[in-house]
Protein backbone atom coordinates (compact mmCIF):
# COMPACT_ATOMS: atom_id res chain seq x y z
CA UNK A 1 0.00 0.00 0.00
CA UNK A 2 1.71 2.85 -1.12
CA UNK A 3 2.16 5.41 1.97
CA UNK A 4 0.98 8.97 1.96
CA UNK A 5 4.04 11.51 2.82
CA UNK A 6 2.46 13.73 5.68
CA UNK A 7 1.58 17.41 4.56
CA UNK A 8 4.12 19.89 5.36
CA UNK A 9 3.33 22.45 7.88
CA UNK A 10 2.47 25.83 6.28
CA UNK A 11 4.14 27.76 8.73
CA UNK A 12 7.23 25.48 8.02
CA UNK A 13 7.23 26.55 4.61
CA UNK A 14 6.97 30.49 5.45
CA UNK A 15 9.76 30.59 7.75
CA UNK A 16 12.63 29.41 5.18
CA UNK A 17 10.84 32.26 2.55
CA UNK A 18 10.90 34.65 5.35
CA UNK A 19 14.40 33.89 6.20
CA UNK A 20 15.46 34.02 2.67
CA UNK A 21 13.64 37.48 1.97
CA UNK A 22 15.25 39.03 4.79
CA UNK A 23 18.82 38.22 3.80
CA UNK A 24 18.11 39.04 0.61
CA UNK A 25 17.36 42.69 1.82
CA UNK A 26 20.28 43.11 4.12
CA UNK A 27 22.50 42.17 1.66
CA UNK A 28 20.95 45.07 -0.88
CA UNK A 29 21.39 47.27 2.23
CA UNK A 30 25.03 46.24 2.65
CA UNK A 31 25.71 47.07 -1.08
CA UNK A 32 24.31 50.05 -1.34
CA UNK A 33 26.60 50.97 1.61
CA UNK A 34 29.64 49.83 0.33
CA UNK A 35 28.78 52.05 -3.07
CA UNK A 36 28.52 55.08 -0.95
CA UNK A 37 30.88 57.63 -1.90
CA UNK A 38 30.80 58.74 1.54
CA UNK A 39 32.77 56.98 4.44
CA UNK A 40 29.86 54.47 6.61
CA UNK A 41 31.60 53.08 10.04
CA UNK A 42 29.15 50.53 12.27
CA UNK A 43 31.10 50.62 16.47
CA UNK A 44 30.64 48.41 18.62
CA UNK A 45 29.37 49.36 22.15
CA UNK A 46 33.28 49.85 23.00
CA UNK A 47 33.94 52.45 20.18
CA UNK A 48 35.68 49.13 18.04
CA UNK A 49 35.21 49.03 14.54
CA UNK A 50 33.07 46.80 13.30
CA UNK A 51 32.30 47.26 9.61
CA UNK A 52 33.41 50.02 7.10
CA UNK A 53 32.48 50.46 3.68
CA UNK A 54 35.36 50.98 0.57
CA UNK A 55 34.92 54.88 1.39
CA UNK A 56 36.23 54.62 4.91
CA UNK A 57 38.93 52.30 4.12
CA UNK A 58 40.21 54.25 1.71
CA UNK A 59 39.64 57.32 4.15
CA UNK A 60 41.44 56.10 7.17
CA UNK A 61 43.37 53.28 5.12
CA UNK A 62 41.71 50.66 7.09
CA UNK A 63 42.86 46.71 6.46
CA UNK A 64 40.70 44.02 7.46
CA UNK A 65 43.08 43.16 10.97
CA UNK A 66 41.76 46.59 12.05
CA UNK A 67 38.23 45.61 12.76
CA UNK A 68 37.77 45.50 16.87
CA UNK A 69 40.41 48.93 17.09
CA UNK A 70 39.12 51.82 18.21
CA UNK A 71 37.91 54.52 16.32
CA UNK A 72 39.79 56.88 18.10
CA UNK A 73 43.06 55.27 16.93
CA UNK A 74 41.95 56.96 13.33
CA UNK A 75 40.91 60.01 13.77
CA UNK A 76 42.56 61.77 16.47
CA UNK A 77 41.38 65.55 16.51
CA UNK A 78 40.02 66.12 19.89
CA UNK A 79 37.42 68.32 18.89
CA UNK A 80 36.15 64.73 17.20
CA UNK A 81 36.57 62.86 20.35
CA UNK A 82 34.57 65.64 22.36
CA UNK A 83 32.12 65.53 20.11
CA UNK A 84 31.55 61.77 20.10
CA UNK A 85 31.69 61.72 23.75
CA UNK A 86 29.03 64.10 24.06
CA UNK A 87 26.30 63.45 21.20
CA UNK A 88 22.82 63.49 21.65
CA UNK A 89 20.41 62.82 18.80
CA UNK A 90 19.40 64.93 17.11
CA UNK A 91 22.35 66.21 16.30
CA UNK A 92 24.15 68.20 13.40
CA UNK A 93 27.46 66.25 13.54
CA UNK A 94 31.02 68.30 13.48
CA UNK A 95 33.32 70.10 10.93
CA UNK A 96 37.17 69.04 10.90
CA UNK A 97 40.60 69.76 9.20
CA UNK A 98 41.28 66.12 7.69
CA UNK A 99 44.22 64.75 10.31
CA UNK A 100 45.92 63.70 6.56
CA UNK A 101 45.49 66.74 4.76
CA UNK A 102 44.51 69.99 6.25
CA UNK A 103 43.48 71.21 3.09
CA UNK A 104 40.41 68.83 3.33
CA UNK A 105 37.42 69.71 5.26
CA UNK A 106 35.20 66.82 6.94
CA UNK A 107 31.81 66.43 8.36
CA UNK A 108 31.44 63.62 10.74
CA UNK A 109 28.31 62.51 12.23
CA UNK A 110 27.23 59.76 14.56
CA UNK A 111 23.91 58.02 14.87
CA UNK A 112 23.82 55.73 18.05
CA UNK A 113 21.17 53.32 17.85
CA UNK A 114 21.39 50.36 20.81
CA UNK A 115 24.48 49.82 21.92
CA UNK A 116 25.91 50.55 19.05
CA UNK A 117 26.76 53.49 16.64
CA UNK A 118 26.65 54.08 12.73
CA UNK A 119 29.25 57.02 11.99
CA UNK A 120 28.99 58.65 8.60
CA UNK A 121 31.65 61.56 7.12
CA UNK A 122 31.57 63.70 4.56
CA UNK A 123 33.89 65.22 2.43
CA UNK A 124 32.73 68.86 2.38
CA UNK A 125 36.16 70.42 1.06
CA UNK A 126 33.93 71.99 -1.58
CA UNK A 127 31.53 73.49 0.10
CA UNK A 128 34.22 74.95 2.92
CA UNK A 129 36.15 76.92 0.22
CA UNK A 130 32.60 77.78 -1.22
CA UNK A 131 31.35 79.24 2.44
CA UNK A 132 34.83 80.89 2.80
CA UNK A 133 34.36 82.86 -0.73
CA UNK A 134 31.26 84.00 0.56
CA UNK A 135 31.99 85.44 3.76
CA UNK A 136 35.37 87.06 2.43
CA UNK A 137 33.06 88.52 -0.44
CA UNK A 138 30.39 89.83 2.06
CA UNK A 139 33.43 91.16 4.29
CA UNK A 140 35.32 92.53 1.71
CA UNK A 141 31.94 94.43 -0.06
CA UNK A 142 30.96 96.16 3.25
CA UNK A 143 34.23 97.41 3.97
CA UNK A 144 34.81 98.62 0.65
CA UNK A 145 31.20 100.58 0.76
CA UNK A 146 31.53 102.24 4.14
CA UNK A 147 33.83 105.06 2.55
CA UNK A 148 31.39 106.40 -0.26
CA UNK A 149 28.92 105.93 1.89
CA UNK A 150 30.24 108.02 4.16
CA UNK A 151 31.15 110.80 1.85
CA UNK A 152 27.42 110.61 0.53
CA UNK A 153 26.06 110.84 3.96
CA UNK A 154 28.37 114.54 4.86
CA UNK A 155 27.32 115.79 1.77
CA UNK A 156 23.60 115.03 1.92
CA UNK A 157 23.68 116.53 5.82
CA UNK A 158 25.11 119.95 4.19
CA UNK A 159 22.34 119.96 1.61
CA UNK A 160 19.88 119.43 4.27
CA UNK A 161 20.96 122.07 6.79
CA UNK A 162 20.74 124.83 3.64
CA UNK A 163 18.14 127.19 4.72
CA UNK A 164 17.20 128.48 1.42
CA UNK A 165 16.61 124.61 -0.63
CA UNK A 166 13.26 124.74 -1.98
CA UNK A 167 10.56 122.65 0.10
CA UNK A 168 10.17 120.18 -3.39
CA UNK A 169 14.65 119.91 -3.31
CA UNK A 170 14.23 119.08 0.06
CA UNK A 171 11.90 116.25 0.59
CA UNK A 172 13.94 114.89 -1.92
CA UNK A 173 17.39 115.00 0.03
CA UNK A 174 15.71 113.95 3.23
CA UNK A 175 14.45 110.38 1.50
CA UNK A 176 18.35 109.99 0.41
CA UNK A 177 19.42 111.08 3.70
CA UNK A 178 17.50 108.23 5.48
CA UNK A 179 18.50 105.41 2.81
CA UNK A 180 21.88 106.49 3.22
CA UNK A 181 21.63 105.78 6.54
CA UNK A 182 19.45 102.42 5.85
CA UNK A 183 22.66 100.87 3.80
CA UNK A 184 24.97 102.26 6.47
CA UNK A 185 23.07 100.04 8.98
CA UNK A 186 23.21 96.86 6.63
CA UNK A 187 26.82 97.50 6.25
CA UNK A 188 27.12 97.48 9.69
CA UNK A 189 24.84 94.42 10.37
CA UNK A 190 26.91 92.77 7.72
CA UNK A 191 30.42 93.19 8.80
CA UNK A 192 29.40 92.51 12.88
CA UNK A 193 28.13 88.87 11.16
CA UNK A 194 31.17 88.63 8.83
CA UNK A 195 33.15 88.89 12.39
CA UNK A 196 31.55 86.96 14.29
CA UNK A 197 31.68 84.13 11.75
CA UNK A 198 35.01 84.63 10.77
CA UNK A 199 36.91 84.84 14.15
CA UNK A 200 38.16 81.44 15.49
CA UNK A 201 38.45 82.21 18.80
CA UNK A 202 36.97 84.83 21.31
CA UNK A 203 37.94 86.36 24.66
CA UNK A 204 35.53 84.72 26.99
CA UNK A 205 34.77 86.62 30.40
CA UNK A 206 32.96 86.38 33.29
CA UNK A 207 30.15 88.66 33.10
CA UNK A 208 27.82 89.89 35.63
CA UNK A 209 24.13 89.19 34.13
CA UNK A 210 22.67 91.63 36.50
CA UNK A 211 24.78 94.55 35.40
CA UNK A 212 24.44 93.40 31.89
CA UNK A 213 20.39 93.14 32.12
CA UNK A 214 20.09 96.71 33.76
CA UNK A 215 22.17 98.14 31.04
CA UNK A 216 19.75 96.43 28.27
CA UNK A 217 16.79 97.38 30.11
CA UNK A 218 18.18 101.13 30.60
CA UNK A 219 18.88 101.71 26.91
CA UNK A 220 15.61 100.13 26.44
CA UNK A 221 13.48 102.77 28.49
CA UNK A 222 15.38 104.75 26.35
CA UNK A 223 14.42 103.79 22.91
CA UNK A 224 10.70 102.74 24.22
CA UNK A 225 10.59 106.85 24.34
CA UNK A 226 8.04 106.92 21.01
CA UNK A 227 6.18 103.69 21.61
CA UNK A 228 4.47 104.48 25.24
CA UNK A 229 5.55 100.70 26.41
CA UNK A 230 5.85 99.13 29.72
CA UNK A 231 8.47 97.33 30.33
CA UNK A 232 9.65 94.82 33.58
CA UNK A 233 12.74 93.41 34.30
CA UNK A 234 12.33 90.17 35.96
CA UNK A 235 15.93 88.78 37.67
CA UNK A 236 15.34 85.54 39.37
CA UNK A 237 18.95 84.90 40.02
CA UNK A 238 22.17 86.20 40.54
CA UNK A 239 23.91 83.65 38.28
CA UNK A 240 26.12 85.06 35.57
CA UNK A 241 27.78 83.66 32.42
CA UNK A 242 31.03 83.28 31.18
CA UNK A 243 30.83 84.79 27.19
CA UNK A 244 31.63 87.55 25.33
CA UNK A 245 29.93 90.37 27.11
CA UNK A 246 30.16 92.44 23.90
CA UNK A 247 28.51 90.17 21.57
CA UNK A 248 26.54 88.87 23.77
CA UNK A 249 24.67 92.68 25.02
CA UNK A 250 24.57 93.28 20.84
CA UNK A 251 22.13 89.65 20.83
CA UNK A 252 20.12 90.05 23.90
CA UNK A 253 19.60 93.98 23.12
CA UNK A 254 18.31 93.10 19.13
CA UNK A 255 15.99 90.83 21.24
CA UNK A 256 14.69 93.66 23.29
CA UNK A 257 14.51 96.02 20.77
CA UNK A 258 12.64 93.86 18.05
CA UNK A 259 9.99 93.43 20.88
CA UNK A 260 9.52 97.10 20.98
CA UNK A 261 9.46 97.81 17.56
CA UNK A 262 7.21 95.22 16.35
CA UNK A 263 4.73 95.62 19.24
CA UNK A 264 2.00 97.85 18.84
CA UNK A 265 2.09 101.14 21.01
CA UNK A 266 1.26 100.89 24.60
CA UNK A 267 1.93 97.24 24.88
CA UNK A 268 3.77 95.42 27.98
CA UNK A 269 7.43 93.64 27.05
CA UNK A 270 8.83 91.40 30.20
CA UNK A 271 12.34 90.79 30.18
CA UNK A 272 13.54 88.27 32.48
CA UNK A 273 16.34 86.00 33.47
CA UNK A 274 15.96 82.69 35.37
CA UNK A 275 17.30 79.63 36.35
CA UNK A 276 16.72 76.22 35.05
CA UNK A 277 17.35 72.54 35.66
CA UNK A 278 19.97 72.36 32.96
CA UNK A 279 21.60 76.29 32.75
CA UNK A 280 20.03 79.82 32.63
CA UNK A 281 17.24 81.36 30.55
CA UNK A 282 16.83 85.03 29.39
CA UNK A 283 13.82 85.86 27.86
CA UNK A 284 11.87 88.73 26.05
CA UNK A 285 7.98 88.58 25.92
CA UNK A 286 5.35 90.84 24.41
CA UNK A 287 2.03 91.31 23.94
CA UNK A 288 1.96 92.58 20.09
CA UNK A 289 0.78 90.88 17.23
CA UNK A 290 2.44 87.90 17.18
CA UNK A 291 3.82 85.49 14.13
CA UNK A 292 2.28 82.89 11.83
CA UNK A 293 4.02 79.05 12.48
CA UNK A 294 5.17 79.11 9.20
CA UNK A 295 7.60 82.37 9.22
CA UNK A 296 9.15 81.28 12.65
CA UNK A 297 11.82 78.08 11.43
CA UNK A 298 12.90 81.01 8.88
CA UNK A 299 13.33 84.36 11.38
CA UNK A 300 17.37 83.77 11.60
CA UNK A 301 17.94 83.44 7.69
CA UNK A 302 19.47 86.83 6.71
CA UNK A 303 17.38 89.48 5.39
CA UNK A 304 14.59 87.12 5.61
CA UNK A 305 11.29 89.33 6.77
CA UNK A 306 7.75 88.61 7.91
CA UNK A 307 6.17 91.96 6.51
CA UNK A 308 9.09 93.88 4.23
CA UNK A 309 6.76 96.99 4.54
CA UNK A 310 7.22 97.51 7.88
CA UNK A 311 10.85 96.25 8.69
CA UNK A 312 11.66 99.31 6.11
CA UNK A 313 9.49 101.61 8.12
CA UNK A 314 10.95 100.43 11.78
CA UNK A 315 14.59 100.61 9.98
CA UNK A 316 15.21 96.36 10.54
CA UNK A 317 18.15 95.02 8.16
CA UNK A 318 16.74 91.63 8.16
CA UNK A 319 20.06 90.37 9.31
CA UNK A 320 19.30 91.22 13.23
CA UNK A 321 18.15 87.17 14.16
CA UNK A 322 21.10 86.26 11.83
CA UNK A 323 23.56 87.65 14.35
CA UNK A 324 21.80 86.62 17.29
CA UNK A 325 21.56 83.00 16.18
CA UNK A 326 25.59 83.19 15.11
CA UNK A 327 26.44 84.80 18.66
CA UNK A 328 24.16 82.11 20.69
CA UNK A 329 26.23 79.16 18.89
CA UNK A 330 29.67 80.72 20.25
CA UNK A 331 28.12 80.19 23.82
CA UNK A 332 26.51 76.76 22.59
CA UNK A 333 22.81 78.07 23.42
CA UNK A 334 20.02 78.02 21.34
CA UNK A 335 17.07 80.00 20.65
CA UNK A 336 13.60 79.47 21.03
CA UNK A 337 10.59 81.39 19.54
CA UNK A 338 6.94 80.56 21.39
CA UNK A 339 4.64 82.60 19.05
CA UNK A 340 1.11 82.93 18.75
CA UNK A 341 -0.78 85.34 16.24
CA UNK A 342 -2.59 88.20 18.10
CA UNK A 343 -1.64 87.21 21.70
CA UNK A 344 2.49 87.93 21.30
CA UNK A 345 5.99 86.30 21.40
CA UNK A 346 8.15 84.95 23.52
CA UNK A 347 11.80 85.08 21.92
CA UNK A 348 13.87 82.87 24.86
CA UNK A 349 17.57 81.70 24.89
CA UNK A 350 19.20 78.85 27.02
CA UNK A 351 22.83 79.13 28.17
CA UNK A 352 23.58 75.58 29.72
CA UNK A 353 25.47 74.97 32.73
CA UNK A 354 28.68 74.89 31.11
CA UNK A 355 28.31 78.48 30.48
CA UNK A 356 26.66 79.37 33.76
CA UNK A 357 28.58 81.07 36.79
CA UNK A 358 27.12 80.45 40.00
CA UNK A 359 26.74 83.59 42.02
CA UNK A 360 28.15 81.52 44.87
CA UNK A 361 31.44 82.04 42.89
CA UNK A 362 31.79 85.31 43.37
Amino acid sequence: MEKIAPAKNKQESIVPIAHQDAAAQLQKIRSALLALRDAVILLNEDDGLEWWNQAAQSLLSLQPEDKGQSIFDFITVPAFRQYYEDTTLPNDGIHIESWRDPSRYLKCELTPFGDEKLLFIYDVTRLQHLEQMRQDFVANVSHELRTPLTVMTGYLENFTDQPDMPPHWRRGFELMTQQTARMNRIVNDLLLLSKIEIEETHEFNHIEMTKLLTNIYDDAQAYNQAYKHTIHLQIDTYDGLYGSEMYLNSALSNLVINAIKYTPKGGNITISWTRTSDGCRFAVEDDGLGIAPEHIARLTERFYRIDKGRSRATGGTGLGLAIVKHVLHQHEAHLQIDSIEGAGSTFSVVFPDAYVRSAATN
